[in-house]
């Protein structure tokens, strides 16, 4: 009878102690889970700072006729009028 017991008892405590280290709800998943929100929360920080340059660069376009002519001088290549633009080719 006692054996039966013990048996019933050791079975119920195996089970349970899986469940506690690999169940749905268990400390494996949840070191997962810790890993997935920490990966994400380092994405969401570089996307906050990529978001907060591209936010000062529009409203430095926005404010300033400078920034303007500067990024429409080094993207299309445009010049003043009295400068002098020389352009060396290698042969």
């Amino acid at each position: 009878m006692w054996r039966l017991v013990f048996l019933v008892f050791l079975v119920v405590f195996g089970y349970l102690s899986y469940q506690l280290v690999y169940g749905e709800q268990g400390i494996k998943r949840q070191e997962e889970l810790a890993k997935q929100v920490q990966y994400q929360e380092n994405k969401n920080q570089r996307l906050l700072q990529r978001n907060d340059a591209l936010r000062a660069q529009v409203e430095n376009l926005k404010k300033g006729k400078d920034a303007i002519e500067e990024r429409v001088r080094t993207e299309l290549q445009y010049i003043k009028e009295g400068e002098v633009f020389y352009r060396i080719v290698d042969q």
